[in-house]
């Protein structure tokens, strides 16, 4: 009915081979973070778990997972970690990208910044080692480990991968498109939206600050529409690709504009009066966000072009039929079904 032949993967074949392939990068890195000799580790870890997660959420109308091994589990941890990398990345920004620019006077001033960082990250990684060897921690991974070795499927699980995807994948871009951070700094007709790129500096810091939590929601529905692009890529050849990476440009983007405003209530915490007694690093702060907001009208254009947004529905429509083998690492489990109706994820 569906055309399936031999070269074809079941939507249940790509969510295992996902879900494996995620919980694999993840631990990983788990003794690594755990030495705590490099922060790349970390972040390696980070990834994976976030990967890991939008993987579960995509193919969750499609598996049966144990409670311990659910998407709400899996964020936890994530989150958790994220507020460990969370300060490593405010460090090295201080100190790689601010500091040497700094003059004498505040190059003392944010020494005691890095100092009252370190003293944070202390703390929450002694809660990140906790976690790690906890065992909420274990129980998540042996669970996941032994629905890989015996999957648990159910809904469209059976149906090929190319036949689902395209419904599993329009609805969450569609998503992306309808989200109002889109509409920052636009002038509204009816025949067109226009980016306005004659703002000022001031009235550009004072839209950032009023919209920062529009921009910053619209940057994690950018990453999680990335991530999840990238589980299903191979069914379309590298025709995903240029989108993916302007994606991943975008959320890079969008990330500075916010970096700013998170580096400047932090340093405001140990340093009294801060934007009077470092008007050096502030200035450079703003210099930054200023750069960003500029490259992130270029993305906002190019995405407010209807035909832009037209071609990634009409390419999304129709993978690569029949090209994506299944991956060979091992011999396909044999699934246990059930007859539970599926919901689709939240």
């Amino acid at each position: 009915m569906w055309g399936l032949t031999m070269a074809s993967r079941t939507f249940g074949d790509l969510a295992q081979t996902a879900i494996a392939k995620y919980l694999k990068q993840s631990i990983a890195y788990e003794k690594l973070v755990l030495a705590d000799t490099d922060p790349e580790n970390l972040h390696q870890m980070r990834v994976g778990l976030r990967r890991l997660r939008t993987a579960l959420q995509v193919f969750a109308l499609g598996v049966k997972l144990p409670k311990a091994a659910r998407e709400p589990q899996v964020a936890e941890i994530g989150r958790q970690l994220g507020e460990l990398r969370d300060l490593d990345v405010i460090e090295a920004t201080l100190r790689d990208r601010f500091l040497p620019d700094l003059p004498d006077p505040e190059q003392v001033l944010l020494a005691q910044v890095l100092e009252h960082l370190n003293q944070q990250r202390r703390q929450t990684f002694k809660r990140v080692k906790k976690l790690l060897s906890s065992d909420r921690y274990r129980q998540m991974k042996r669970s996941l480990k032994d629905w890989i070795k015996t999957p648990e499927f159910r809904g469209v699980a059976p149906l090929p991968a190319e036949v689902v995807v395209p419904d599993l994948a329009l609805p969450l871009v569609s998503h992306l498109w309808l989200h109002p951070g889109w509409l920052v700094g636009t002038k509204v007709t009816r025949s067109a939206v226009k980016v306005d790129t004659r703002l000022s500096l001031p009235q550009t810091d004072a839209l950032i600050a009023e919209q920062g939590t529009t921009l910053h929601s619209l940057r994690k529905q950018v990453k999680r529409v990335r991530y999840q692009l990238r589980l299903v890529a191979d069914l379309y050849g590298d025709r995903l690709e240029a989108d993916i990476q302007r994606l991943s440009d975008m959320q890079d983007t969008l990330g500075h504009l916010q970096d700013s405003a998170v580096l400047e209530q932090f340093i405001a915490i140990p340093v009294a009066e801060a934007r009077t007694q470092m008007p050096t690093l502030f200035a450079l702060l703003a210099d930054s966000r200023h750069r960003a907001w500029k490259q992130w009208q270029t993305h906002q254009q190019f995405y407010l072009d209807a035909e832009h947004r037209q071609q990634l529905r009409l390419m999304l429509l129709q993978p690569d039929q029949g090209t994506a083998e299944p991956a060979a690492a091992r011999p396909p489990a044999s699934p246990r079904t059930t007859k539970k109706v599926a919901r689709p994820p939240a």
